[in-house]
């Protein structure tokens, strides 16, 4: 998605998943369809619950990752292990892993 700065307005976010959307339909490429709608819903159910104009850090840890593996494309196993490893950002809160939007954006 190519975001560059360190805090979004919800609506904003959300603009740029629609954005994605349509960009996968207009080449009709089903894989890059089905990822774009994986992402978009994944993350409406963290951002439905916001105010679309609520800033949001996106360094602030908030996916679990589950979630964060459903935005990347990996399995959750290889989420973790690139999050023990330090090759995606994320803090480990009791024994579970959460990543921020920073990392998946």
């Amino acid at each position: 998605m190519g975001v560059h700065a360190s805090h979004m307005r919800v609506a904003a976010i959300r603009a740029l998943l629609n954005k994605e959307r349509y960009e996968a339909l207009d080449v009709r490429d089903p894989i890059a369809i089905a990822q774009a709608a994986e992402r978009f819903n994944t993350l409406d159910v963290v951002l439905s619950t916001m105010p679309p104009d609520e800033v949001l850090d996106l360094y602030k840890p908030l996916l679990s990752v589950s979630q964060a593996s459903k935005l990347l494309g990996y399995k959750p196993k290889e989420v973790r292990r690139l999050l023990g490893q330090g090759k995606i950002s994320g803090k480990k809160m009791g024994n579970e892993w959460r990543v921020p939007l920073k990392a998946v954006l």
